[in-house]
């Protein structure tokens, strides 16, 4: 799945030929080194050419074939690629199910070409990309499979999801231990009761990340 060395192979499934024509130039940037391997118009159409061996494989989040980005991205990662959704869609939801379909990055199609190839940069080095725009609307997203944490629950939840043991928690919120607990397990129940259960505290950081009380991995 890798080009020539320094190079960074992409492939486009998009069902907008405007899109697929015009790809080339929003990534193509001067140095970015990255090369559009293969354009489609539905994910088994990419993966049957040589954009199964892309690095990256730019999804658009809702094609018109009847399949789901679930479904899509699900097809992708057994492939191989790493998969980065491009859609014109800033519903939170629709950021979420892709999100936790396994998508690694979500981009906007409003947004600048640079920060396009920003994105594709940071999903073939491994790392998870979301615009400060999208994390901003995690963060303000009420939907009814967000749990409303209160301010300390927050505070809490950001801090342990982090890895800082329980003790620590405490320390740094000037609250007894006990009382840590109670908040780590508040917030477990919310997202239980939300059916998005995060009984493991790697659970509760992708939930933290999922809806924007903490930032994408650098």
């Amino acid at each position: 799945m890798t080009g020539d060395a320094g190079r960074i192979d992409v492939a486009v499934v998009d069902d907008h030929p405007i899109i697929r024509d015009g790809i080339t130039g929003w990534v193509a940037g001067r140095g970015s080194g990255i090369t559009v391997v293969a354009t489609a118009t539905t994910v088994d159409a990419v993966l049957a050419g040589p954009g199964r061996r892309a690095q990256v494989v730019l999804l658009d989040l809702d094609l018109g074939d009847g399949t789901t980005v679930t479904q899509n991205v699900a097809a992708i990662l057994a492939a191989g690629p790493a998969v980065l959704v491009l859609s014109a869609s800033d519903r939170p939801a629709a950021v979420r199910d892709a999100i936790r379909a396994g998508a690694r990055g979500y981009v906007l199609k409003q947004e600048e070409a640079a920060d396009l190839r920003a994105a594709i940069l940071a999903v073939a080095a491994g790392e998870d990309w979301v615009s400060s725009r999208l994390a901003y609307i995690f963060a303000t997203d009420d939907a009814l499979d967000r749990p409303t944490l209160s301010a300390q629950e927050t505070r809490t939840l950001r801090l342990y999801a982090t890895g800082l043991p329980i003790k620590s928690v405490a320390r740094r919120l000037g609250i007894g231990e006990e009382t840590a607990k109670q908040y780590v397990r508040r917030v477990r129940e919310k997202y239980a009761q939300a059916n998005r259960a995060a009984p493991t505290k790697v659970d509760l950081y992708h939930r933290a990340v999922e809806d924007g009380h903490l930032p994408s991995p650098p």
